[in-house]
């Protein structure tokens, strides 16, 4: 019977809770749409530096090796400062402001981000450039960081939806709340509503809500299983409802389609079609 409060094979209530997975990874983060929007700003940012040619590099490199240095520059530093800025805003006290997190990550990155840029240096030119020294290249890398990190986190991040806690722990069982749909958990906040519908994408599944949609790294399996005590029903190999997000079923061309309450029409399979009749969804 596929009508359910709970999915198929879901656990109790309490082990649901107890063995679900942590609520956000860094490979949650590095969704195709994210990363395609990353790599521009990065292509941008080594053509911007190859051009200006700061610490020197403009006199004592042709354009084509001021690519190739900022570009493996740029590329580093970017790694770091995409972990250490999540980082900062998943660790630091939340009574903090969410820049002043971007901040001091930017800041954290900066530390082998010099030494990066120094390194760099000393593999094109064979030596550490004299008119530099060290603490002069920190602060010049700490501000690139601090500006492009809060430029990315502004423009990129915060318009794709973040997580509040990108890398927190799994919360003691005292510390827990009940939630009638842990999946919710893995939303960011301003997403937290009813849920209406889940719903395949590639490795992830995409968890419509009545605030809004939002993709997660997870197997469609291991979704069902975090329904908690909402009630709905699954309609096709790749797709879900919510009981209460249907509007009205309709048939075209033997086709049999659940209209949601958001706009969404979904096919139902003919596997899960009398499942439908026998619930009285129909």
């Amino acid at each position: 019977m596929l009508f359910m409060t709970n999915p198929i094979y879901a656990e109790s209530s309490k082990n649901s809770r107890m063995n679900r997975p942590k609520p956000f990874a860094l490979r949650e983060w590095l969704t195709l749409q994210r990363l395609r929007w990353h790599l521009v700003a990065l292509v941008l940012a080594t053509v911007v530096f190859a051009y200006l040619g700061p610490f020197g590099t403009y006199i004592r490199m042709s354009f084509g090796e001021r690519v190739a240095f900022w570009g493996l520059a740029m590329l580093i530093n970017w790694g770091f400062g995409i972990v250490s800025t999540l980082a900062m805003v998943a660790w630091l006290p939340s009574q903090v402001p969410v820049v002043a997190r971007v901040v001091v990550g930017s800041l954290v990155a900066a530390i082998p981000g010099t030494a990066t840029v120094a390194g760099i240096q000393i593999l094109f030119d064979g030596k550490f450039p004299p008119s530099l020294t060290f603490y002069t290249l920190f602060f010049s890398v700490a501000i690139i960081h601090v500006v492009l990190g809060l430029i990315i986190w502004m423009a990129i991040d915060a318009r794709l939806g973040r997580v509040d806690e990108p890398f927190s722990l799994v919360k003691s069982e005292g510390d827990r709340e009940e939630t009638p749909s842990p999946i919710l958990e893995r939303l960011p906040a301003r997403l937290r509503g009813s849920l209406l519908h889940l719903q395949v994408q590639d490795h992830y599944v995409e968890i419509h809500t009545d605030q809004g949609s939002h993709l997660v790294l997870m197997r469609f399996g291991d979704a069902l299983k975090e329904l908690g005590g909402t009630t709905g029903m699954q309609v096709h190999r790749s797709h879900w409802i919510a009981r209460d997000a249907l509007t009205r079923i309709t048939r075209h061309d033997n086709r049999t389609i659940a209209h949601l309450s958001n706009g969404a029409a979904i096919p139902v399979s003919r596997r899960y079609a009398k499942a439908l009749r026998e619930a009285n969804w129909v």
